[in-house]
């Protein structure tokens, strides 16, 4: 058993509704908890190593001990920045996640990885650090803005894929309308991926071998996602990623031109584009952005490509250039 939490400190993002944020301090305040607010300075251009120690300043401000507890409320940067500074916060305090986003619902806040982007690049520098609990509340997806909305979406076409089985199934048969805020549909596909993803987690906490899997699309996604600069969502940038996963599966006789053409409708259900809304970056400057890897050994990149859905492969020993060649083929 934990000890009791001694204080509360409510890490929101700045656009969390006021409603939002009342049911939470108010639920705070009726356990008879202290609690401080400090809202969270959003969006991704904002989760950098300094965001993180000023929150961890705050933090010690606020008078922390290890009993504490920061309720982190918001979307996947909010978590991101605010695990992160907990893990550095006393050499780790205590932290829980209350998701108000699609995406944090179902990938960023389930997995202990936190983090802030540095020289360019994606979650270069954090720590594992595993929140006490996640608590999510659908009626709070209302408010969400519809972009951000389909960048969760991408996501969930991610675990999906990877997972396969009843999620993948219900994902192909539900409708573009099934597939918005609130609906049943989404509900149950929701705590199908979080259920799968804990899973997966579990089995590997640290990343050390099966969690890789996770990582479907990322490695063509987020070079794309770094150069946009915000102009591509996280989950928009996933898709695409996904699309050059399947593309290049096919093209090595992995997995059917029919896995390909499956994922091509459930993008249009879910409303992502098949086609990114940039311009490709040129091979030099791909070249740098994957040489940003975290996961590379050696130079060279892990993929996880797939054979079918529910059976994902981690292919180890490709060279940056032939990533770089598969994502312009790809646009």
């Amino acid at each position: 058993m934990r000890p009791h939490v001694s204080s509360v400190v409510v890490v929101y993002d700045s656009a969390v509704p006021e409603y939002l944020l009342r049911q939470v301090t108010n639920a705070v305040t009726d356990n008879g908890c202290s609690m401080k607010l400090i809202k969270a300075a959003r969006g991704e251009k904002n989760k950098t190593v300094e965001s993180a120690m000023q929150l961890a300043k705050k933090l010690l401000k606020a008078k922390v001990d290890r009993n504490s507890l920061v309720l982190a409320v918001g979307g996947g940067v909010t978590s991101d920045v605010a695990g992160f500074a907990a893990s550095m916060t006393l050499r780790g305090i205590r932290w829980a996640c209350l998701p108000t986003t699609l995406l944090s619902m179902v990938d960023a806040s389930i997995g202990g990885k936190t983090g802030v982007n540095a020289l360019g690049a994606k979650n270069m520098i954090g720590a594992f650090h595993f929140p006490e609990f996640v608590h999510t509340d659908f009626r709070w997806l209302k408010s969400l803005p519809e972009r951000e909305f389909r960048s969760g979406l991408g996501e969930l076409q991610k675990t999906a894929l990877l997972a396969g089985g009843k999620l993948w199934r219900i994902c192909l048969e539900a409708k573009a309308k099934q597939l918005r805020k609130s609906t049943p549909t989404l509900r149950e596909l929701v705590k199908l991926s979080a259920k799968y993803k804990a899973k997966v987690v579990a089995g590997d906490p640290k990343e050390a071998n099966t969690r890789h899997i996770l990582n479907l699309g990322h490695t063509f996604g987020h070079p794309l996602e770094s150069a946009s600069n915000g102009k591509l969502s996280h989950g928009e940038a996933v898709s695409f990623g996904i699309r050059c996963a399947i593309s290049h599966s096919v093209e090595q006789q992995l997995c059917s031109t029919k896995l390909a053409a499956d994922n091509l409708t459930l993008s249009r259900s879910m409303g992502l584009d098949t086609v990114t809304k940039m311009k490709v970056p040129t091979t030099s400057e791909l070249r740098r952005l994957l040489g940003h890897d975290k996961k590379s050994k050696d130079g060279k990149l892990t993929l996880i490509l797939i054979e079918k859905a529910g059976r994902p492969l981690v292919c180890d020993g490709y060279l940056v250039d032939d990533v770089a060649k598969i994502i312009i083929a790809n646009q």
